[in-house]
C-alpha cells in the first residue's frame, strides 16, 4: 500500500496550484509550469532552492541557444539536432546535468514554433516555468516544511539502542553458545544497519538545511549539536562492526567443543564467560548516559577511564590457566580476549566520547565506575 507523505502531497498541490494559475492567466503550455513544480518539490528547502537556481539557469541557457539558433539558422530539425548536442556539451561542461532535460526541452520548443512565434513562446515558456518554479518553492517552505533536526534525534535514539542491542546480544550468544545451532541475526543486523543509514541522510539533510538543535546547558554550543550527533551515528556504527567480529568467532569455537568432545565448561572459565557478560551492563550504563547527552541535550556526569574490568578478568584468567594447559585451551582464551578486547573498547570510547562532549580530562576524574 502506498504510503503518502508529505512530501507528495506537497507536489500534488503544487501542480494543481501551478496548472490553475496558468489556466487562469491563460499561459500555455501549462504542462511545463507542472512539470517545473514536480522538480522542484525536493526533500528540503534547501535542495530546492538549489534545484530552482539550477533549473533558472539551465532554462536561460536553453532559451538563449533556441533563440539563437532559430534566428541564424531556422527551426529545423537538424537546427533542434545541433542545439540539443551544443546543450548537452555547455551543460555538462557548467554542472547542469540536474536542468539538462528542461533545458533542452525549452530549446526544441522555442525551436518547434513558426520564426515569427520564437520570442513569444519562449516568453510563455518561462512564464510557466517560473511559476511553476515559484509555487514549488512557496509550499515547500510554508507547508509542513521538514524538521530534519528532529528527524535525526529520534532515529538517532532507535539506531543507538538497536546497536547497543545488538552488540550485547553478539556477547550473550558467545558466553551462551555451547553444542547448539549457531545463531544468525540477519534481521537485528539489517535493522540496524539501514536506521544507520537512514541516519546518516537525515544528518545531511540536517547540514545543508543548518538545523543545528538548540541544547539545553551551556557547556555545549548551540551550533555544535550535528558534529555530536554524528559522532553518535559513528560510534553505533562501530559497535555493529565489533558485533559482527563477534559473531565471526561463533563458528570455529564451535567447531572445536565439537571436535574435543563437548567437554563440560570448567568453573574458572565460566567464571571468564560471566565476566564478558558482566561487561555489557556497563556498556549499556554508558550508551545510556551517552544517549541522555545527545539526544536528551542533557548534562550528564563525566566517566572515569578504569582498567578494573580488565584486571577482574586478568585475575581469573590467571586461575583457569593454573589447571589447564595446551592448544584446545589457547584458541579458547584467544578469543575470551577478542571478545573482551570488543567489550572494553565499546566502554572505553563510550566515556571518551561523554568526557570529550562535556569538555572533561578523563584522566583527572575521580569518581569510581
Amino acid at each position: 500500500m502506498l504510503k503518502i507523505g508529505a512530501r507528495i502531497l506537497k507536489t500534488s498541490i503544487a501542480v494543481t496550484v501551478t496548472m490553475f494559475i496558468c489556466n487562469l492567466l491563460k499561459l500555455e503550455p501549462a504542462i511545463f509550469g507542472a512539470v517545473s513544480a514536480v522538480v522542484n518539490v525536493q526533500p528540503s528547502v534547501y535542495l530546492t532552492i538549489k534545484a530552482a537556481k539550477e533549473q533558472i539557469i539551465a532554462h536561460v541557457l536553453g532559451v538563449g541557444v533556441g533563440l539563437i539558433f532559430g534566428y541564424v539558422f531556422g527551426g529545423s530539425p537538424l537546427t533542434m539536432g545541433v542545439a540539443t548536442l551544443f546543450l548537452i556539451s555547455l551543460f555538462v561542461n557548467l554542472n547542469l546535468k540536474n536542468g539538462l532535460l528542461m533545458g533542452i526541452v525549452a530549446a526544441i520548443f522555442i525551436l518547434s514554433s513558426s520564426p515569427d512565434q520564437f520570442l513569444s513562446h519562449a516568453l510563455d515558456r518561462s512564464a510557466v516555468i517560473f511559476i511553476g518554479l515559484v509555487i514549488a518553492m512557496l509550499i515547500n517552505v510554508t507547508l509542513w516544511p521538514p524538521r530534519y533536526g528532529q528527524l535525526l534525534t529520534i532515529k538517532l535514539r532507535e539506531s543507538n539502542d538497536t546497536a547497543v542491542h545488538y552488540f550485547c546480544q553478539a556477547v550473550k550468544d558467545f558466553v551462551r553458545l555451547e553444542n547448539e545451532q549457531i545463531p544468525v541475526p540477519h534481521t537485528e543486523k539489517e535493522k540496524v544497519d539501514k536506521l544507520i543509514s537512514e541516519c546518516r541522510v537525515l544528518a545531511e539533510h540536517a547540514r545543508r538545511e543548518r538545523y543545528n538543535t538548540v541544547n539545553n546547558y551551556e557547556s555545549l554550543d548551540p551550533n555544535s549539536w550535528l558534529p555530536l550527533a554524528e559522532k553518535l551515528i559513528n560510534y553505533s556504527e562501530m559497535l555493529v562492526i565489533k558485533a559482527d567480529q563477534i559473531y565471526e568467532l561463533l563458528p570455529s569455537r564451535l567447531e572445536r567443543r565439537l571436535k574435543h568432545g563437548a567437554n563440560p565448561i570448567s568453573s574458572e572459565f565460566q567464571s571468564m564467560l560471566n565476566i564478558l557478560e558482566s561487561g555489557c551492563f556497563t556498556v549499556i550504563r554508558v550508551n545510556n548516559k551517552l544517549k541522555t547527552l545527545v539526544c536528551d541535550k542533557t548534562l550528564v556526569k563525566p566517566e572515569e577511564i578504569s582498567e578494573t574490568y580488565w584486571e577482574s578478568l586478568t585475575d581469573v584468567i590467571d586461575k583457569w590457566h593454573d589447571r589447564f594447559s595446551g592448544s584446545y585451551y589457547l584458541h579458547a582464551l584467544i578469543e575470551i580476549g577478542v571478545v573482551a578486547s570488543e567489550i572494553r573498547w565499546a566502554s572505553r570510547e563510550g566515556k571518551k566520547l561523554i568526557n570529550k562532549i562535556i569538555g572533561v580530562n578523563s584522566t583527572t576524574l575521580n569518581n569510581k565506575t
